[in-house]
């Protein structure tokens, strides 16, 4: 989405899939020639009947065929203009001038467009330079009336089609001070600035240009010897009404790099991608600098009857060179120019998002937050749309544990501007600050308000379980406890726009339990949560596999471990740890420490399920880290090597106390050890067994441990 705004926008266009995308990829998105149609449609409808739809002026004037409208022209009735309203306006009044000048204008058009062919080939007498002509003398017969403007146009643009340039220029300059100060007027003189640049007056055609904010003319016909062309126009007229959307665009262009710049500094990022990055953004850098130059002489001169924009503009653009000091100095100077409503919203936003990143995080700037977080919410409350909620329900409704669903869900929670902006204050910003300062409870506060304002989310794929997922036992333990007992009003403002619901964290809670081995912690849990609740979790399908097995893998089914699977594994775990640790009896005690070391290394393995929530053990990031945070790696999430080696020795500790040689063996065999147990405990039945049923072993020749 757009951070740094000047006006409205168009939030569907940000909604599409190339929408993220990086904008110097889609430069010519971002500098549009100068189109007059829907300014056209209402001198139109203007000129007419106000009744007339816009809709069917549009279809007339744009789309309607010649033969279509030369029929309509022969019968002049009704039935004959069919349900559109501007043609039966044409009908009901008589005005076959509008029929006339319209079936003109179409064939003109269709000649002119045959002639932009490759395939063309322009000789002086051909078919498309006669009708031309035949163009030129019609609209020259057309001396004054209401559509007099109108033929002015066709006339400059028949005489452009026959390459007359000088002709063309010659007539405009005798005609406009006859013509209207409308639309109209300005697409002859853009259609005469390309007259203009084509017989060598290339200055006189950028002026006009510059007028209008035609950037992608200016661009076309100087071959980029103007690489400034805002500043250009901005020379020439400092309060044209082109230099906003203009200034918008490079804004959208710079603000989208700040995003991306995260990118560039992936080691890992794709190397030829990489290339392309750093050499595009060292390009960025220079257009950056030069936008920096024509904002400051703007602020300086004062010519512009809109500074508060160019102050913004200022404060934008030196936020996307990463100095958030002098972008806050930059806004704050111009608070006290007049600015629309809007501007008046974003320059609050950013001046929100400023002090975010300047201020230093102690209890004053929490309570300033808490200010801004409540006005922010207000804004959302007030623009959100009935649509938006439906397209966010939709999202969440997939599969969300998935990472692309993840971008699903916030490509559409971002496309509407104000969430976005309080999902980007809050995890880009005020979450990882918070986490550098060590207030883990508050960064897990507001991560899950941006998550969840809108509508609870699933809980296993936003940003905030990415935080929660990273951060140990205890910070999560110690951020439920401001769940059940809030600390003040800014804690109730926060839970109230957040998932709170008790079984979900006492899940985490106990899965985190699990991980760190704090087995009777996770019983206190885990008895609390129900079986309805468990059945909801995508991980609950999983849960036939016995976390207790001696194979590493296996896809045997036991339906009747479904019932309380997390319950049933610590309760089990925990009683496994208390025997090891103080039963008298050695054997039991190897017993339950191989138990124990068993149900520790299926716990991150394949039966992953107990302490995590995705398969795959490389966690996904969180996507707005600092740098200089040492977040723990996915290792120390996962712990599965950390936990094999320790199984593996808990195991081979477990063989040393067994004093009884049966039990000793019995074990040995269900790890399928059978050498073992023939090598050391052949004279136990364990090992007659074995030599009994295995044609293998039966005639296994005993080593010189054999007793």
């Amino acid at each position: 989405m757009v951070l740094y705004r000047i006006m409205p926008l168009d939030e569907s266009e940000y909604e599409k899939e190339d929408a993220t995308c990086p904008y110097w990829a889609r430069d010519a998105i971002l500098h549009q020639r100068v189109d007059y149609k829907e300014e056209n449609v209402k001198l139109w409808q203007k000129q007419t009947s106000s009744g007339i739809s816009l809709g069917d002026i549009e279809h007339v004037v744009y789309k309607a065929g010649v033969a279509g409208l030369q029929g309509i022209r022969r019968n002049m009735t009704l039935n004959s203009a069919k349900d559109n309203s501007f043609l039966k306006w044409i009908v009901s009044n008589g005005r076959t001038d509008i029929l006339d000048f319209l079936i003109l204008a179409k064939q003109s058009e269709q000649v002119r467009k045959s002639m932009n062919d490759p395939w063309y080939y322009d000789v002086a007498d051909n078919s498309q330079n006669k009708s031309l002509a035949i163009v030129v003398e019609k609209c020259k017969q057309y001396k004054s009336g209401p559509l007099y403007s109108c033929y002015a146009l066709q006339m400059v643009r028949a005489l452009c089609g026959l390459r007359d340039y000088n002709a063309c220029t010659t007539y405009w300059n005798e005609v406009k001070g006859q013509l209207a100060d409308d639309v109209v007027k300005k697409m002859i003189e853009l259609k005469v600035a390309s007259a203009l640049s084509k017989t060598g007056r290339r200055n006189d055609a950028l002026e006009i240009y510059a007028k209008y904010g035609d950037v992608a003319s200016i661009r076309s016909i100087n071959n980029g010897n103007i690489k400034n062309e805002l500043g250009f126009v901005y020379d020439l007229d400092a309060n044209s009404p082109y230099l906003e959307g203009e200034l918008q665009n490079w804004l959208i262009y710079f603000g989208i790099f700040t995003d991306y710049r995260r990118l560039l500094e992936d080691e890992y990022y794709y190397t030829g991608a990489r290339y392309f990055e750093e050499n595009s953004a060292k390009l960025i850098v220079e257009r950056l600098d030069t936008l920096l130059k024509v904002a400051h002489k703007a602020v300086r001169e004062k010519k512009s009857r809109k500074m508060a924009m160019w102050h913004y503009a200022l404060a934008a653009l030196y936020d996307a060179k990463d100095q958030p000091e002098k972008a806050r100095k930059y806004l704050m100077a111009g608070m006290h120019y007049p600015k629309d409503a809007y501007l008046k919203d974003t320059y609050h936003f950013l001046r929100i998002y400023l002090d975010a990143r300047t201020a230093t995080y102690n209890d004053e700037y929490e309570q300033q937050l808490f200010k801004d977080l409540k006005w922010i919410a207000q804004k959302i409350k007030s623009k959100v749309t009935p649509e938006i909620y439906d397209k966010l329900r939709s999202a969440e409704g997939g599969s969300c544990y998935e990472d692309d669903n993840r971008d699903v869900y916030q490509i559409i929670a971002n496309s509407f501007y104000w969430n976005d902006a309080m999902r980007r204050l809050l995890l880009k910003v005020v979450c990882p600050r918070m986490h550098k300062a060590g207030r883990y409870v508050r960064e897990i506060q507001l991560a899950n308000m941006a998550d969840n304002f809108l509508i609870e989310t699933n809980g296993y794929s936003g940003e905030m379980f990415a935080i929660v997922e990273r951060l140990s036992y205890k910070a999560t333990r110690d951020y439920y406890k401001r769940i059940r007992h809030p600390e003040g009003d800014f804690d109730q403002f926060l839970n109230s726009h957040s998932r709170t619901f008790q079984y979900y964290w006492y899940d985490i809670l106990a899965t985190k339990c699990l991980r760190e081995r704090r087995y009777a912690k996770a019983v206190l849990y885990l008895q609390h949560v129900p079986l309805s609740y468990q059945k909801t979790m995508s991980v609950y399908p999983y849960m036939y596999r016995s976390p207790f097995s001696y194979e590493m893998e296996t896809e045997k089914r036991d339906t009747s471990l479904y019932h309380n699977y997390k319950l049933h594994f610590a309760e089990q775990m925990s009683e496994s740890e208390r025997i090891m640790k103080h039963h008298h009896d050695p054997n039991e005690r190897a017993n339950a420490k191989i138990k124990y070391a068993l149900g520790l290394r299926n716990s991150v393995h394949y039966c992953w399920f107990l302490t995590r929530y995705s398969s795959n053990t490389e966690y996904t990031d969180i996507r707005y880290a600092l740098p200089e945070i040492a977040y723990p790696n996915d290792s120390a999430i996962c712990r599965h090597d950390e936990y094999v080696l320790l199984s593996e020795k808990l195991i081979k500790s477990a063989f040393d106390l067994f004093t009884d040689r049966e039990q000793a063996a019995a074990q040995l065999r269900k790890f399928s050890y059978y050498q073992r147990v023939l090598d050391d405990y052949g004279n136990t039945n364990v090992a007659q067994d074995i030599r009994l049923h295995c044609d293998k072993w039966r005639d296994y020749a005993l080593n010189n441990k054999y007793k």
